[in-house]
C-alpha cells in the first residue's frame, strides 16, 4: 500500500495563471514541466456503498494509459492509495485484494458497480525540491460531470513525494503569499459525490469525529480542523450564493468587489463605494 501525502488549495482559474508564471517554483523545480489531459471515471454502487465506507474507485485515463486507483481516508493530509495499471475501462476488483476494498469486492459488488462521475482535468506538473523534501505541485483546470450536472475544478495540489510533512506546509503558506488561495478540504471524489446527490453548495452539519486513541495531540487537533474545515466551507459558499447581492472585497487586488461569492473567483470590478451622508 501507497500513502498519498497531499494538500489541496483551491484557486479562481486567474490565479492558476498567475501561479504558472511565478518564477520562484522554477528556481525550486527538480525536473521539467509537464503538461497532460487525465480523465477519471469513478464508480460506485447506486447507493454507494464504496463512499459510505470511506473509500472510492477510479479508472483514469491518461492517452493509452489505463490506471485502476483505490482510496481510503486515513488522516487529515494522507489517504490509503492502492493503484494498478489495467487495460479495460472497467473495474478489475481481482487487483482489489490485500487492498482496503477486499472486505467488500464480492461478486454482488461486481455486478452493482456502475460509473457515478467523471473527473476532466487538464494538470500542469511541476516537480519542487523544497528545504530537503521532493514536492509535486500540480495546476488543475476541467470540470466535474454527473449526468447534466457540471462543476468547476480549479485547483492547487501540493503533493508529498518524500521528506518532511512541514515542509509541505511551509509550501502552501508560500502559494498562499503569491496568489489568492483558500483551502481545499474535499477532494474531487468528495465533490464529485455531493454533485451527484444535488449538494455540492448545500449548508452541513457538524458529524462526529473518530479520532484514534493512538494519536498525538497535534495529529488529533489537525483531524478536528479539518473536520471544522469540511463542515465550515461548504456553509460559507452556500450563504454567499443564497445572497445575491452580497460582496465582499476582491482578493485579486483590483479594488473592486466581488458578487455573490469570493470564492467564484471572478471579480465584478464595481468600483469602491462609499455610504452615504445622511440628509
Amino acid at each position: 500500500m501507497g500513502t498519498e501525502i497531499e494538500l489541496k488549495l483551491s484557486a479562481s482559474p486567474r490565479a492558476l495563471q498567475e501561479a504558472v508564471r511565478l518564477p520562484w517554483p522554477r528556481k525550486l523545480a527538480s525536473g521539467p514541466v509537464s503538461r497532460r489531459r487525465i480523465v477519471s471515471v469513478y464508480f460506485d454502487t447506486p447507493k454507494c456503498k464504496l463512499h459510505r465506507h470511506g473509500l472510492s474507485l477510479r479508472i483514469r485515463r491518461i492517452g493509452r494509459k489505463r490506471l485502476q486507483t483505490i482510496k481510503s481516508a486515513s488522516s487529515a493530509m494522507a489517504r490509503g492509495e492502492w493503484e494498478e495499471a489495467i487495460s479495460a475501462e472497467q473495474p478489475d476488483l481481482k487487483r482489489a485484494k490485500g487492498t482496503a476494498l477486499a472486505p467488500l469486492a464480492t461478486r454482488k459488488l461486481k455486478r452493482s458497480l456502475q460509473p457515478v462521475f467523471e473527473t476532466d482535468v487538464r494538470r500542469t506538473v511541476m516537480p519542487l525540491r523544497f528545504r530537503g523534501s521532493e514536492v509535486e505541485l500540480a495546476l488543475d483546470r476541467g470540470n466535474i460531470k454527473t449526468g447534466t450536472r457540471r462543476a468547476q475544478v480549479s485547483e492547487i495540489e501540493l503533493e508529498l513525494k518524500r521528506g518532511c510533512r512541514a515542509d509541505l506546509a511551509r509550501l502552501a503558506e508560500r502559494v498562499a503569499r503569491a496568489i489568492p488561495v483558500a483551502y481545499g478540504a474535499r477532494t474531487k471524489s468528495e465533490r464529485g459525490y455531493a454533485l451527484r446527490a444535488g449538494a455540492e453548495h448545500a449548508a452541513v452539519g457538524a458529524a462526529p469525529i473518530t479520532l484514534d486513541p493512538a494519536a498525538t495531540t497535534a495529529e488529533a487537533f489537525t483531524a478536528i480542523g479539518r473536520h471544522a474545515s469540511i463542515t465550515s466551507r461548504p456553509t460559507r459558499r452556500r450563504c454567499a450564493t443564497a445572497t445575491p447581492q452580497a460582496c465582499t472585497r476582491c482578493v485579486s487586488g483590483c479594488a473592486g468587489f466581488v458578487r455573490r461569492s469570493r470564492y467564484s473567483g471572478t471579480c465584478c470590478r464595481t468600483p469602491t463605494r462609499r455610504a452615504s451622508s445622511p440628509s
